[in-house]
């Protein structure tokens, strides 16, 4: 049962990976603009989920109704933590690639693992301090390449990345309650939709501003379902069968294949020291995440 749950984990991390590589075709190739893509994603993948949950509340008698403060806790994880990461997250895809948007995104934790010691919920030692340094360390040498001379990627494209990662630590942190209370599906699948009804507001799914072919509907619809709703289903059903740690640093694949498939498919080069710091990030917020959770298994046992 465990390699189930360990194959599930890796498949979402894989068909995130898939996803990002996709956008960036998109991008490059037919100048989709990301935020006509933000919008068909979280609209599509919103009604996808919110239709699943219906189905399988079917046949309850009670569904939980929101409080007013619960309505409005739902409202900030859409519009800042749902639509805030999948914006950022494809902007820096189109700036800098899949593979330094993912990488960048992937220091998520480590902006969680902050503000749990800023909140007072975890403490920091000396071994953690060490990993948090070097996954620093690391992300410096991916975009100087080692060096101080020159940027080896624009400033918006690390900005959207590191935004990416912000809000990736608040869309994890912030709905916690919410999702003990309401169920994860339910509540990623409102917070995709509301997050794209909103969007319309800013780029409609119906001006589509590229030319569309069966290849780029392709991949649009590949998108929706094979990097937004699948991977979300299989990293959900991964914790029937694993811990959520280990799910969560078995997503790493993400970043690994983002990087494998833009150096194959788009010539992507990277220089030794960016090679080193892509390392540094991997492996400092697996051992961060892992020590993390071996931290806080008491707390989590007297919680249950």
């Amino acid at each position: 049962m465990k390699f189930k749950g360990v194959l599930l984990a890796c498949s979402s991390g894989a068909l995130w990976a898939l996803s990002g590589i996709m956008c960036q075709i998109l991008f490059e190739e037919y100048l989709v603009s990301p935020e006509w893509l933000v919008s068909v994603r979280l609209l599509s993948a919103g009604v996808l989920l919110t239709g699943l949950t219906l189905l399988q509340e079917k046949g309850r008698r009670k569904r939980k109704k929101f409080t007013p403060r619960d309505f409005v806790g739902l409202l900030l994880f859409s519009l800042i933590g749902m639509l805030g990461v999948q914006y950022t997250y494809f902007k820096a895809i189109q700036y800098s690639g899949a593979a330094i948007a993912t990488i960048l995104q992937f220091t998520g934790p480590i902006f969680i693992f902050l503000f749990l010691v800023a909140n007072k919920e975890k403490r920091l030692n000396f071994f953690e301090f060490v990993l948090m340094a070097a996954t620093f360390i690391g992300v410096f040498f991916i975009v100087m390449e080692g060096g101080t001379a020159s940027l080896s990627l624009s400033t918006m494209g690390f900005f959207m990345g590191i935004a990416s990662a912000v809000t990736l630590a608040f869309y994890t942190i912030q709905p916690r309650l919410l999702l003990i209370k309401y169920g994860e599906m339910r509540i990623a699948g409102l917070g995709m939709l509301i997050a794209g009804l909103a969007f319309q507001l800013i780029h409609p799914v119906w001006r589509p501003d590229f030319q569309m072919d069966r290849y780029s509907v392709g991949l649009v619809i590949s998108i929706i379902i094979f990097g937004t709703a699948l991977p979300f289903l299989f990293q959900l059903s991964s914790l029937r069968f694993i811990e959520a740690s280990l799910a969560s640093v078995l997503t790493v694949t993400e970043p690994i294949l983002a990087t494998i498939l833009s150096v194959l498919l788009f010539n992507s080069q990277f220089a030794g020291m960016q090679v080193v710091g892509f390392g540094l990030v991997l492996f400092s917020v697996i051992f961060l995440t892992r020590l993390s959770d071996k931290n806080e298994q008491p707390k989590e046992e007297r919680v249950d």
